[in-house]
């Protein structure tokens, strides 16, 4: 059995806990140079999702919308619908409930980033026939679980049940239910470390492509990806990591686990799991910068000698001189 229609449930808006993320919802901040909820979608198509109907909070849904359209970027269709949090998984499956009709259902967060293959649980889902499956993280957080597969008997039952008793209320029908462990992270659950946590799981599958960049004396080490408009000059690159789209890399290192936006510059400067977000520019800091989030147009550069450690969460148009 394959399952061809998802429903992602956006709950929650801005943060201002998270550099950059005041003018767009959580889900849309960028980990490994892409979308959060991008992200997402890539592994449902990869799993053989067709159609996908999103369901989101009325504080952020428009923002959503303007960035995902009709999912022509992913091959998907995709709709979208208003969606209350309180209301849970039975209140979200009743405002689809001709999308999804007869059919299965794999329902998630959309900011649940999964290393499980989805098209492993779903195959199974299939196998031992079971009516729902409910996916929990290996490691629990106090958030709801990342996800469902549902049969349409499943669907059915938990309609009229309590958003905190799904499982039961599909057992009480007389299904066949089972939880299972996944590992992954949900990204917009937290602060910074749940951020840079994300970033890491989303850069440790990745192939390395130097797609035609320019290269002057630059090693490359591990898997590197590097934006053919990107220039890289005097460095040292470690992967996992991506260099975006017009970025420019001179005279440093940047270590596994991090992400240099587009239009970013980093000359002088050694960083490491971490993510410096577009338009940004370090210049001869002095000291290696690790598990940091550098904001949008955020401009970090030396004036005197420094501490050996440093660490820092630096918002949109921020600029700093370490002195």
């Amino acid at each position: 059995m394959e399952i061809a229609k998802a429903l992602i449930l956006i709950a929650g808006g801005r943060s201002d806990t998270w550099p950059s993320a005041s003018s767009a919802p959580k889900h849309l901040f960028p980990v490994a140079n892409r979308p959060i909820l991008f992200h997402h979608l890539d592994a449902l198509k990869a799993s053989g999702v067709l159609e996908v109907a999103i369901l989101a909070e009325r504080c952020c849904a428009d923002a959503i919308i303007e960035a995902v359209e009709c999912g022509a970027a992913w091959g998907l269709s995709i709709s979208h619908r208003p969606w209350d949090p309180d209301t849970g998984l039975p209140g979200a499956l009743a405002r689809v409930r001709p999308f999804v009709g007869d059919e299965p259902v794999l329902v998630q967060r959309g900011d649940a980033l999964l290393r499980d293959s989805l098209h492993g649980l779903i195959a199974s889902f299939a196998r031992e026939r079971l009516d729902a499956m409910a996916l929990e993280l290996r490691h629990p957080v106090s958030s709801p679980p990342p996800g469902h597969l549902l049969s349409p008997s499943a669907v059915a039952a938990i309609l009229d049940a309590e958003p905190e008793h799904v499982l039961e209320a599909v057992r009480a029908a007389g299904g066949l239910t089972r939880v299972q462990e996944v590992d992954g992270v949900l990204a917009c659950d937290g602060g910074q470390d749940r951020i840079l946590e994300s970033n890491r799981v989303v850069l440790e599958p990745l192939v390395g492509d130097l797609g035609g960049a320019q290269l002057e004396r630059a090693r490359i080490q591990g898997a590197v990806r590097i934006h053919p408009s990107a220039t890289v000059r005097r460095s040292t690159i470690r992967g996992p990591a991506v260099i975006g789209a017009g970025a420019t890399v001179d005279d440093s290192y940047v270590g596994p686990y991090t992400a240099i936006g587009q239009q970013a510059r980093v000359e002088g400067t050694e960083i490491e799991h971490s993510i410096v977000l577009s338009e940004a520019r370090l210049s001869f800091v002095g000291v290696r910068l690790e598990s940091s989030i550098i904001g949008q147009r955020a401009r970090i550069g030396r004036g005197f000698r420094l501490p050996a450690a440093l660490r820092m969460s630096i918002g949109e148009g921020a600029e700093i001189v370490l002195a």
